[in-house]
């Protein structure tokens, strides 16, 4: 699965989610390392905790508080 639009049976758009395993054919990093490093359980994981827990993996390796 890769990042999708999900539509609610209200017609709403839901959560965009990605698959670990999407993830890591993209970034070539093994799912367990993307898990440990971004601090990520099981998925899909929505886009907005990825980019939240990216964003606070960035943070604390390049030292920033």
């Amino acid at each position: 699965m890769s990042a999708t639009k999900v539509i609610d049976q209200d017609g709403t758009v839901g959560k965009e989610m990605v698959d670990f395993g999407t993830l890591s054919e993209l970034t070539g990093f093994p799912v367990d390392f993307i898990k440990q490093e971004l601090l990520l359980e099981d998925g899909p994981v929505s886009m907005d905790d990825l980019r939240s827990s990216m964003l606070k993996y960035l943070d604390a390796t390049m030292g920033v508080a």
